[in-house]
């Protein structure tokens, strides 16, 4: 079954692998403003974010990615509690949408 939402539905409450700015490497915490960088390739149903920047750094989708749809979204990091296991997580939040690239458009890869 195909479910659809809008990016900021999608996005909000993400668990990050990464704690630090994919650009400049510095450490990411609770509050600070980013930017994050999400990619669904064709054929795919899940949604990946490889790279968050810090305010800083923020990024654009210069050359976008044949066969992929990718966004660029700015938002704030907040910690998620998980009341099970006890762990809090740095998450995704207050996501807003600021560009986007389309399957149909952009480059091939090499």
């Amino acid at each position: 079954m195909l479910i659809t939402a809008p990016a900021e539905q999608f996005l909000a409450g993400y668990q990050l692998r990464e704690e630090r700015c994919s650009y400049c490497k510095t450490a990411l915490q609770e509050g600070h403003s980013v930017s994050a960088y999400a990619v669904q390739y064709a054929g795919d149903d899940v949604w990946s974010i490889p790279r968050v920047y810090c305010r800083d750094c923020q990024s654009t989708i210069t050359e976008p990615t044949l066969g992929a749809t990718e966004l660029l979204a700015t938002g704030y990091l907040g910690c998620t509690m998980d009341v099970a296991t006890q762990q809090s997580t740095l998450t995704l939040l207050g996501i807003e949408q600021i560009m986007k690239s389309p399957a149909e458009e952009g480059h091939a890869t090499l």
